[in-house]
């Protein structure tokens, strides 16, 4: 079988290891500087935006955080006045008719139901209306 020959064997595998040995001297030298510089490259852009997301987070959770403690602290205040301005309606003992003030707590109630945290909500203590103060 004339493939099998020796002669031509001998040929072709210098051939083969002369070309891919050029071959893979050319990859190693040229493309693959190149092939890592732009994987490291893609990696220090994907260390930069993660970095970056984690400031923003930190950012966004502090000033969630700041603004919770106003809005508990602004509750605390409204709820120290309306404790005030009844019990003044009862030392006084004035009939006052309270429709109008429940009405605007009971939108002012689901306006937090709708918008604000259930942590919130629950720092407003809220009676019924059964339990509202008789003369």
């Amino acid at each position: 079988m004339p493939q099998l020959d020796r002669i031509i064997i001998l040929s072709q595998i210098f051939w083969l290891v002369l070309i891919f040995s050029i071959f893979y001297a050319s990859l190693t030298h040229y493309f693959l500087p190149k092939f890592l510089k732009s994987l490291k490259i893609r990696k220090q852009i994907i260390d930069l935006n993660a970095k970056e997301i984690v400031e923003r987070t930190e950012k966004t959770l502090n000033k969630q955080t700041l603004l919770r403690k106003i809005l508990v602290k602004n509750l605390e205040i409204t709820s120290n006045l309306l404790v005030h301005y009844f019990s003044q309606l009862i030392k006084n003992k004035k009939k006052v008719d309270t429709l109008i003030i429940d009405q605007k707590i009971g939108f002012v109630i689901l306006n937090t139901v709708k918008f604000c945290d259930l942590k919130l909500l629950n720092s407003v203590p809220i009676y019924p209306k059964s339990m509202r103060f008789k003369d």
